[in-house]
């Protein structure tokens, strides 16, 4: 699945990189889901000329800031709008009274704006999921 062959994946185990799952009586290994992410990443940076040392150094920082992206969204968004025709992401209370809004258009960069909380409540419930 990832064209990682299953004797690179026990040298890689071996290695300390990866870690397989126990399994009573069974002799094909099993790994997790953020094993497969991460053997992926390692062949990837691979296949980009990375030594193996330098290729599992590069997945585990990029693992690092998924896990910091996957936090932020996870507390910071809060919820989906429409603004001017445009989608808009919620962002949260900027201060008491304000909240930041994203807006990303098809041919521009992403543009903010602050809107009164009330207004910005009200526009995120209204928008379809």
């Amino acid at each position: 699945m990832t064209g990682v062959s299953p004797r690179q994946l026990r040298y890689w185990e071996k290695k300390g990189l990866i870690k397989s799952r126990e399994r009573e009586g069974e002799q094909a290994r099993v790994y997790t889901f953020g094993t497969f992410v991460k053997v992926s990443m390692i062949k990837y940076f691979l296949d980009n000329g990375y030594t193996l040392t330098a290729a599992s150094q590069k997945a585990a920082a990029r693992n690092s800031s998924a896990k910091v992206l996957h936090r932020f969204i996870s507390t910071g968004l809060q919820g989906f709008a429409e603004i001017d025709g445009q989608m808009a992401i919620n962002l949260g209370p900027f201060d008491d009274q304000q909240t930041l809004m994203a807006t990303l258009p098809e041919d521009g960069a992403v543009a903010y704006r602050l809107l009164p909380n009330a207004e910005a409540q009200k526009l995120t419930q209204a928008s379809p999921e």
